[in-house]
């Protein structure tokens, strides 16, 4: 089972060949055009600058710590066995147990998958313990980060009272800052998201898939592709756009010929008439001067159409820069520096009083100075120093996009116009050297005087060059310059006709070529969703086939082959909710246990709700598969998780989280139930202060309890393994027993009815008067502490021949041969 489940995605790093490679080969092997195939290299994007997967140093969890946070009160932690294992985090409902999930979550990642689908008021409001309203609220987690597994811890605190009132913070094990970015990569944050909380188990399928799809397109290394087909699509819309350009602009030539009596206007609509326009014939109706004129005519044209600074936009950016440059002078030099540092200072002061938990101020000594009111102000005056600091350098910043702007507006030397060597282009060269200047004073006045100048000059001979136009041909010189501008459109509609097919055939064939890489590259993440679908809902009717990718990021979707009783089906119309939430589990486990991921944990929040056994069974056993290398940690308040790791032989850790009064919540770890019923018993044997009577009547009532314990371990294992029992069988059948005698006999024999004495007398000489004790009510007086020690003794032998009948559990309690720890 394990072998089948194991993950064995590959990241991108693993393939030898790159997607841009693989991309030529396939092309030059194609049957497509030459066009088509020059447009494709044309506009195949570059790979050397990507990043192959992700790249980060491997992260174990090692404990998460909250205060003031959610259901938790006073400063707790919950402590995690380091390295790959199971870790069941259990705890009725408001204990605390998901106010650790959220809060691991949150230090890690700024934000709350809960908050974020659900942005109501109770919801933001609720993220602050109600009964330590004086306390600073934190959550933190202590990672394990590298191959060395440094200790590094990534605490997120409070400073106001809204949710995103608060600065994240990573430091090292001896207290030194550490970069957030350099411990915990955003994007594989993102990729190969560690944690799936409830919120997202059943909203999976109906909000997410889009998002799911463009995670796996960039682990699986395909971003290049959906650039590519980007670049083409744009590439077949431009040559759309180049043909109705020039259907529009024909429209309104033609309407312009039609007012003119000039013969060359008839000409001009004759050859714009048709199905195709002549452009031969346009170019000859253009070209009928000679060359001298023609050359003459064209500087006219150019001097005519000249157009100098937009003085309105050169007065506003000037005044825009003048009145930044203003605003940054009142704000005297460092007083953004000045600002951070007394920020800093106080903020320091608040962590040593919240660290020492004392008012005393560490600088003078003097008792009860850094009290509450302190704080409070303190935390006010940082706040305002840091505002303070944040205009000041968004003043400073406002000069640097004001001068920006103001440069942005500032054009170079038409190229024709610097041939001309005229006193015209000496004042667009003076405006142009503008650009070079970045004293504030000086280009504001420099900027305005040259503007104002070359706008007078550029007026004046656009005016000159008009009137000598007209002088030319009349009315025929306006449109023949629209005739001119119409065949430039209507020859870049024609390069357009003959690249747009080629272009269309390129992205078939490209799309194509996408559906094949991404089903290879998809295949082993599907074919794992699908062996943990069948291990979590074995007995179901509803069959998980295919998982693939359709469209492109931004535009794609994730597809399931969902059938029922060979009938296809949409997965949210004919899946239970235990259903939805074994396959939020499918698809989220490979995903999170990508070959490149670099987190080595996972955290799972009530996976349990809704299953019906066994698919509570199944999903023991994925976790149990998972943890062999990862630290899989899982919250539930269902205790049959707990039973089908017990009955299953599973090795795991049982943590414990329980909350009493004003929040306090604490945390132990629960021990192997045989071992922890006998350590009780061992426990009062051993108490020399407790009277005789109670003695005599308490122990053997505990001893018998933990026979019973051992006899339902063993009677789960047995009804399920030996006899295929289904599991609301096998616990109807626990229901109903009642007395020790029933215990032993459907533990040993299968069957409560039956007299299981020779049985027992078999697997442990005397065990049958022992349990005949028990039932009777009857024993033997217990005046030393060496006649209880004898009794426990004789009840933990019969306890472990007990389990040792059960199957191969090598004659140990499942806490010592795999089960829960």
């Amino acid at each position: 089972m394990s072998d089948q489940l194991k993950p064995s995605v590959e990241s991108p790093a693993d393939h030898p060949v790159s997607v841009r490679e693989l991309l030529l080969a396939r092309l030059d092997g194609s049957d497509l055009a030459p066009q088509a195939r020059s447009l494709l290299r044309e506009l195949l994007p570059d790979e050397s600058a990507r990043s192959s997967g992700l790249r980060a140093d491997p992260v174990q969890l090692r404990s998460i710590t909250a205060v003031g946070w959610r259901g938790i009160g006073p400063r707790t932690t919950l402590e995690l066995p380091p390295g790959p294992g199971l870790v069941v985090v259990a705890g009725p409902n408001g204990s605390g147990k998901s106010s650790f999930a959220e809060a691991a979550e949150t230090a890690l990642t700024g934000r709350n998958s809960r908050w974020d689908k659900r942005r109501a008021s109770d919801w933001k409001q609720g993220w602050r313990n109600l009964h330590s309203p004086d306390v600073t609220p934190e959550v933190s987690v202590e990672l394990c980060v590298g191959e060395q597994g440094e200790p590094v811890t990534v605490r997120r605190t409070w400073y106001g009272a809204k949710v995103d009132d608060a600065r994240t913070h990573a430091e090292g094990a001896d207290g030194s800052e550490r970069k957030l970015e350099e411990v915990v990569d955003a994007a594989a944050l993102d990729l190969a998201r560690p944690f799936l909380p409830y919120s997202e188990l059943g909203s999976m399928i109906n909000g997410t898939l889009g998002d799911l799809h463009d995670a796996f397109f960039e682990l699986l290394g395909l971003e290049l592709l959906a650039e590519f087909d980007a670049r083409l699509r744009d590439a077949v819309g431009e040559c759309r756009q180049a043909v109705e350009r020039e259907k529009e602009h024909t429209e309104q030539v033609l309407g312009e010929l039609a007012g003119l009596e000039d013969p060359r206007a008839r000409h001009a609509a004759e050859a714009l008439s048709g199905t195709r326009a002549d452009l031969d014939r346009v170019r000859a109706l253009l070209a009928s001067r000679s060359p001298a004129a023609e050359a003459e005519l064209e500087g006219l044209r150019q001097k005519a159409s000249l157009v100098g600074p937009d003085l309105q936009e050169v007065s506003g950016a000037v005044a825009r820069l003048r009145e930044a440059a203003a605003r940054a002078e009142e704000t005297r030099h460092g007083k953004a520096e000045h600002a951070r540092r007394l920020a800093k200072l106080l903020e320091a002061a608040l962590d040593h009083r919240r660290r020492s938990d004392s008012a005393d101020c560490p600088v003078c000594g003097n008792p009860g100075q850094l009290d509450r009111s302190w704080a409070e102000h303190a935390r006010a005056e940082v706040e305002r120093l840091q505002n303070e600091a944040a205009q000041a350098e968004g003043a400073l910043q406002a000069v640097v996009k004001a001068r920006q702007a103001l440069h942005d507006v500032i054009d170079p030397v038409p190229a024709w116009l610097q041939k001309a060597g005229s006193p015209l282009a000496e004042l667009w060269r003076d405006w142009a050297m503008c650009r070079s200047i970045t004293d504030t004073a000086e280009l504001a006045d420099r900027a305005d005087r040259a503007a104002v100048a070359l706008e007078n000059a550029c007026r004046q001979v656009r005016e000159e060059s008009t009137l000598e136009l007209a002088e030319y041909d009349g009315e025929w010189q306006s449109t023949a310059m629209r005739l001119a501008g119409w065949l430039a459109v209507a020859e870049a509609a024609e390069a357009a006709r003959v690249r747009r097919p080629h272009a269309t055939k390129a992205r078939a064939w490209l799309r194509s070529v996408i559906d094949e890489l991404r089903d290879e590259r998809l295949r082993p993440f599907a074919e794992q969703s699908q062996k943990v679908w069948q291990q979590l809902c074995e007995h179901s009717s509803v069959t998980l086939g295919s998982v693939t990718l359709a469209g492109t990021p931004g535009r794609g979707r994730v597809e399931l082959d969902v059938s029922v009783d060979d009938m296809t089906a949409p997965a949210y119309s004919v899946m239970s909710q235990g259903e939805l939430h074994s396959l939020a589990l499918s698809l989220f486990l490979p995903r999170a246990t990508h070959g490149a991921s670099p987190f080595g944990f996972l955290v799972i929040d009530d996976p349990v709700q809704s299953m019906d056994p066994e698919k509570v069974e199944g999903l023991a056993r994925v976790l149990d598969v998972f943890a062999q290398d990862r630290q899989v940690i899982v919250f539930t308040h269902d205790t049959r998780l707990q039973q089908a790791i017990t009955h299953l032989g599973i090795r795991a850790t049982v943590l414990r989280v329980t909350r009493q009064t004003d929040s306090v919540v604490g945390v132990e770890t629960v021990t192997d139930p045989v071992d922890q019923a006998l350590a009780e018993a061992r426990a009062i044997s051993l108490d020399r202060q407790m009277p005789q009577d109670v003695a005599d009547r308490v122990l053997p009532a505990m001893c018998r309890g933990a026979i019973e314990v051992a006899c339902l371990v063993t009677a789960r294992r047995r009804l399920r393994d030996e006899h295929g029992l289904p599991l609301p069988e096998v616990e109807e059948r626990i229901a109903s027993l009642e007395r020790t005698k029933e215990y032993v006999a459907l533990a040993l024999l299968g069957d409560a009815k039956r007299d299981a004495q020779g049985t027992v007398e078999r697997i442990r000489a005397g065990g049958w008067s022992l349990i005949q004790t028990f039932n009777s009510g009857t024993h033997a007086p217990l005046p030393t502490v060496d006649d209880r020690k004898a009794l426990v003794s004789r009840t933990k032998g019969l306890a472990m021949s007990i389990l040792r009948s059960g199957g191969p559990g090598n004659g140990q309690a499942p806490g010592h041969s795999g089960g829960a720890q």
